[in-house]
C-alpha cells in the first residue's frame, strides 16, 4: 500500500546542526524572497527544494521522514522574510515541523544564479558560461535500474567518457539499490521517475506527490542523496501536479523510440537522424537493444562534432523548479 505524505506521523527529534554561523550581512534580516529572487516564484521554489535537500544531507533521515520532506512547511510567499544571508550561507528559519528541524543552512555555492548577484559575495556571483564551440547533447535513460543492463550501460558510458542522467523508478530502486549507488559512483546523475510509472496527471495531485515522495525515499536510502530532477512518466504533467514537486521537470526533444522499435539498428538510425545541437535524448536502460545502440550513437555523434554534457551544462544556467526543460534554450512554465 502506498504511504500518503499527508498522513500524520510520529517522528523522533533530529539533532540540530551546530556549526557556528559566519557574520550575518546586516541588511539581510530586512530582505524578502521577492528582493533576492527578482520576484521569481521559480527561484523561490528552487530554494525550497534546496532546503529539503540540505536537511536530508545534514541529518540521517528514515524513509518516512524523507517522504515528509515533500510536505515540510516552507515559505510560498515572495514577501516572506524567514531567512538571513551571510558570507557563506543562506540560513532558512523553519516553522514548527514534525522533524523538529529549526534551521537549514544552504551554501551560497548552491545558490549561484538563483539569488541575484547583488546579494552574493563576489566568488558566488553567477557568470554566464562561455558558449561551447562544440555542438552539445545530453543523454538520459528512463525506467531503471535494471540489474543486468544498467551495469552494462555504465561500463559503456565510462569507456566513452560520457555521463548521463538516469531517471529511476522507485519500485526498482528498492529492489536493486546497489545499482543506483553504482550509477552515482560512475559520475552520473539520478532523477525521479515516479514509484511505478503511472500517468501522474490521471491520479491527482496528492497521489502524484506520493509517487515522487516514495521514490525520493528509495533513492535516498540507496545513495544518501535526493534527486534534483523529476521526469514524469510519458512526459505527462500539468501545473496542478508539477507545482507540487518544487523541482525542474526534465522532458526531451529527441525520443529514440527504442521502446517501440526494440531493434538496435532502427534505434541508432532514428537517434542519429533526429539529434541536433542542444538535444536531450530519451532512451531506456531496460531494453538490451537500447543498450546495444549506445556505443554507435556516442561514437557517431562525437565524429559529427558533438560533445556529451550534463543537463546543467546543456542549459548553461541553473535549472529552476516548476519549469519544463526540453532542450537547450527550450524551457517552458507548467
Amino acid at each position: 500500500m502506498l504511504f500518503l505524505v499527508a498522513t500524520s506521523l510520529s517522528f523522533v527529534a533530529l539533532s540540530q546542526t551546530t556549526n557556528a554561523a559566519t557574520q550575518t550581512v546586516k541588511s539581510s534580516r530586512n530582505l524578502t524572497f521577492k528582493q533576492i529572487t527578482a520576484n521569481n516564484s521559480h527561484r523561490l521554489g528552487t530554494i525550497r527544494q534546496l532546503t529539503r535537500s540540505q536537511i536530508a544531507t545534514d541529518h540521517k533521515l528514515t524513509g518516512k521522514q524523507v517522504q515528509y520532506l515533500a510536505s515540510l512547511p516552507l515559505p510560498k510567499r515572495l514577501s516572506a522574510k524567514n531567512f538571513t544571508i551571510d558570507s557563506q550561507n543562506l540560513t532558512m528559519y523553519l516553522t514548527k515541523n514534525k522533524l523538529n528541524v529549526k534551521t537549514a543552512r544552504i551554501p551560497l555555492s548552491k545558490l549561484s544564479g538563483i539569488i541575484l548577484n547583488r546579494y552574493m559575495p563576489s566568488k558566488y556571483k553567477f557568470k554566464a558560461p562561455v558558449s561551447s564551440k562544440h555542438k552539445v547533447v545530453a543523454l538520459t535513460f528512463d525506467d531503471g535500474p535494471d540489474p543486468t543492463l544498467t551495469p552494462r550501460l555504465l561500463k559503456i558510458l565510462k569507456k566513452a567518457n560520457v555521463h548521463a542522467t538516469f531517471f529511476e523508478v522507485g519500485s526498482s530502486v528498492i529492489r536493486y539499490p546497489q545499482i543506483s549507488k553504482m550509477v552515482l559512483k560512475y559520475g552520473n546523475q539520478i532523477g525521479n521517475h515516479s514509484w511505478n510509472h503511472p500517468q501522474l496527471t490521471s491520479i491527482g495531485r496528492l497521489k502524484a506527490l506520493n509517487q515522487i515522495a516514495l521514490t525520493d525515499a528509495a533513492i535516498y536510502k540507496a545513495t544518501g542523496t535526493l534527486p534534483e530532477f523529476v521526469r514524469p512518466p510519458y512526459g505527462a504533467i500539468n501545473s496542478s501536479v508539477g507545482s507540487a514537486f518544487d523541482r525542474p521537470i526534465i522532458q526531451w526533444n529527441v525520443d529514440s523510440r527504442d521502446w517501440a522499435y526494440l531493434n538496435t539498428t532502427k534505434t541508432i538510425n532514428h537517434v542519429l537522424a533526429t539529434t541536433h545541437n542542444g538535444s536531450v535524448i530519451l532512451m531506456h536502460d531496460i531494453h538490451a537493444t537500447s543498450v546495444a545502440a549506445v556505443p554507435t550513437i556516442i561514437s557517431t555523434l562525437k565524429k559529427r562534432g558533438y560533445k556529451f554534457v550534463t543537463l546543467q551544462e546543456l542549459m548553461q544556467k541553473p535549472l529552476l523548479s516548476n519549469y519544463q526543460y526540453f532542450g537547450k534554450n527550450d524551457y517552458r512554465g507548467l
